[in-house]
């Protein structure tokens, strides 16, 4: 009997700690992201190119997506923008979306854009990190540990709209209505931009910087 039990206790407590269930990745709803970008397109009159242009955004956020897509993105959603009246909740919106953070598959930090925007609006702007990712290490090749002309992000995970880490799948336009204060205020604000919100973070340069899916 005691001989039974040494076999099965050592077969028994490696079953108990495999059955607990693991992190491995953070994802979100990535269509929830643009959600409000499209009301505002529509709105302004966008009509059909506002989802076209939302789906090819939101799909930027999985962690398929290139350092510097989610950004391209932003620039589309701007360059529609600018043809409706420069919406300013269009622009305003887009400067938000850029921020919001990646999924990231491997718990580590996703490595930020090393090339500027086509659109001045979006200088300055790069995504926050979610909550629980390893900030001291990143994905990739490690060439996009910082945001273009920036020599440290302070506190380590947050964006120039909200100066903390965004929880593990929340959208950061739930969040926050202003897109905060570009690096070196060398972007340019949308016509109706609100109060900025406060975050720190430090510059090399005075001018630096339709389907739901919780996929990878």
């Amino acid at each position: 009997m005691v001989q039974i039990f040494n076999i099965l206790f050592p077969l028994l407590a490696v079953s108990a700690v495999s059955a607990i269930p693991m992190q491995k990745r953070i994802a979100q709803t990535i269509a929830d992201s643009t959600t409000q970008w499209v009301a505002a397109c529509e709105k302004a009159g966008g009509a059909g190119q506002c989802n076209t242009i939302s789906q090819t955004a939101f799909t930027t956020l999985l962690a398929a997506g290139g350092n510097c897509d989610q950004q391209n993105a932003a620039d589309s959603m701007v360059d529609l923008a600018k043809t409706l009246n420069n919406d300013p909740n269009m622009i305003r919106l887009a400067q938000i979306f850029v921020q919001q953070p990646r999924n990231s598959p491997d718990l580590l930090s996703v490595p930020y854009c090393q090339k500027a925007p086509k659109n001045q609006e979006l200088n300055g702007f790069f995504h926050c990190q979610f909550t629980g990712v390893n900030l001291n290490k990143f994905s990739g090749d490690q060439t996009g540990n910082l945001p273009l002309g920036v020599s440290a992000v302070n506190p380590p995970g947050s964006c120039p709209a909200l100066a903390t880490t965004v929880t593990a799948g929340q959208q950061l336009d739930t969040l926050v209505t202003s897109p905060g204060k570009p690096i070196g205020g060398s972007a340019g604000a949308a016509p109706a931009a609100v109060a900025t919100n406060s975050t720190a973070v430090k510059s090399t340069s005075a001018n630096s910087t339709v389907a739901k899916s919780t996929a990878p």
